[in-house]
């Protein structure tokens, strides 16, 4: 009789997920009408953070590069931010790094740095040369806040400046490859699938004079976490001989809203003090 109940019920099951199959949804599915409504929420709660992690890596024909931003802070054990009497975020430290074609370029630490005249907060520069060998010591007395409302900060490593683009694109740019627009929701993450539309690609350039991310793309995959943006992978289609192609990463930016600790070194220690 078990036996007989437990058939009937996988029978049932299976009847269940067909329906929900040939009804164009499944337990996991999310529509691109609901799409529309948490897409520019999810950029607006990223924006809103004031700590972040971000990891771009591009490969381009030309050239390969890789670049990544960690804005630190202590958070407590409710992963709010811990701030001063100021109202500041506690040891606000940051730590940038850029490579190009598999060489680092250009790095930078900013936040409190101790040393024999006591505390104080630093901006540490330093380039590489050809060899990798880090040249061209630099500090320079300024605040990691300071070093945020500053525009070469702003405009070069910012999350608003790495998210613009992808702000900027709307869900009607967006060519969805998915069957009957369904759309991968899993917990509290939504992945998704799209191509972008040569109109696009066309207005992108003409309104900041430059290429977009999805120049030459095939597609396209974009994650969101926590109602915030997560990811998104660009993919173009490479020819490997004959007749014979793959699917080759472009580009791809990674974010995460609490980064790995950051030290600092001192500002009377070698190669710094006399920088």
């Amino acid at each position: 009789m078990f036996k007989k109940h437990l058939i009937k019920f996988a029978g049932f099951v299976l009847a269940l997920m067909l329906i929900l199959s040939a009804g164009g949804c499944s337990l996991n599915s999310y529509s691109v009408e609901e799409l529309k409504v948490l897409y520019p929420k999810a950029f607006e709660n990223s924006l809103n953070e004031e700590l972040y992690y971000w990891k771009e890596t591009v490969n381009a024909a030309d050239h390969t590069s890789w670049r990544t931003c960690n804005v630190f802070a202590e958070i407590d054990k409710k992963y709010e931010v811990i701030r001063d009497a100021n109202g500041k975020p506690a040891n606000m430290k940051i730590d940038v790094l850029e490579e190009y074609n598999k060489k680092n370029v250009y790095k930078a630490l900013c936040g409190k740095s101790s040393g024999n005249d006591g505390d104080k907060n630093y901006l540490f520069e330093n380039d590489f040369d050809d060899s990798g060998n880090a040249v061209n010591y630099r500090k320079t007395e300024i605040s990691p806040q300071e070093f945020l409302a500053d525009d070469s900060f702003k405009s070069r490593f910012s999350l608003d400046a790495m998210l613009k683009e992808f702000e900027y694109l709307t869900l009607d740019d967006m060519i969805f490859d998915i069957d009957n627009d369904l759309l991968e929701h899993k917990g509290k993450t939504i992945k998704f699938s799209f191509a972008v539309t040569d109109e696009y690609i066309d207005r992108y350039e003409k309104e900041f004079g430059k290429a977009s991310v999805f120049k030459d793309s095939k597609y396209a995959t974009m994650e969101f976490a926590y109602d915030r943006f997560a990811s998104v992978v660009v993919y173009a289609e490479e020819k490997l001989g004959s007749g014979i192609t793959a699917d080759k990463e472009i580009y791809k930016l990674e974010t995460v809203y609490y980064g790995p600790i950051v030290n600092m070194p001192s500002y009377d220690a070698e190669p710094w003090a006399d920088a």
